[in-house]
């Protein structure tokens, strides 16, 4: 994909060192050792803690919904549920772990979403939109798809507002990780309104954001 500034600008998002991983990468290296990794690192029970506080059960996206143990939580709640991720590899795996139909999970990008304009009142994101470049596209498709008076909740990497003595060392971690760290405020309230912005962990890294249609 391109990272023109009209795609992605320079200002409101750093690239790391390595190059950041796409849906293919996830497929081929990452996918069956996923859930793993992500309850060994903390990531599981940081996302599980937050991604669903204070919404009452909708009908929601989940944008790069991986394994779909979100989506998995939701459906438990009473959510409606949908996801897209760009891994087959990834879909494979919520199908097989969650018993997700193909039907609820789409194979594309955040780009590019498969779906009618306000379909749903909850649109979620966590850990994926550090690797999409095409952050203008990205914001204007769930936008679309978000319902007047939604929620679009991103639960993810950011600068930090706060600083510790391990955010040096995150910061190392996210520039060998293929992550892009994107100013979501910055992004997103072109679009929507912010109404919630706090740090949920890793030194000030792991950010949630609240943005509602209006």
């Amino acid at each position: 994909m391109s990272t023109d500034q009209t795609i992605m600008n320079p200002k409101a998002t750093k690239k790391s060192v390595v190059k950041h991983f796409d849906g293919e990468f996830y497929t081929k290296y990452l996918a069956k050792g996923y859930d793993l990794a992500i309850r060994l690192t903390g990531w599981y029970k940081n996302v599980g803690k937050h991604a669903l506080e204070g919404i009452a059960p909708c009908k929601m996206l989940d944008v790069g919904c991986g394994t779909g143990f979100i989506m998995d939580m939701a459906r438990q709640k009473g959510f409606a549920v949908k996801g897209i991720d760009p891994s087959e590899g990834m879909i494979d795996k919520a199908i097989e772990k969650y018993g997700f139909t193909k039907d609820e999970i789409c194979q594309t990008t955040a780009d590019k979403l498969h779906y009618s304009d306000e379909s749903f009142d909850f649109v979620f994101a966590s850990g994926s939109l550090i690797y999409v470049p095409n952050m203008v596209d990205t914001v204007t498709e769930m936008s679309r798809v978000l319902k007047k008076g939604g929620t679009l909740r991103i639960l993810d990497h950011s600068t930090p507002k706060k600083k510790s003595l391990l955010t040096p060392l995150v910061f190392l971690f996210t520039q060998a990780s293929g992550y892009l760290i994107h100013d979501y405020e910055f992004y997103f309230s072109k679009h929507l309104k912010l109404v919630k912005h706090k740090t949920v962990g890793r030194a000030g890294y792991m950010q949630l954001f609240d943005f509602k249609k209006v």
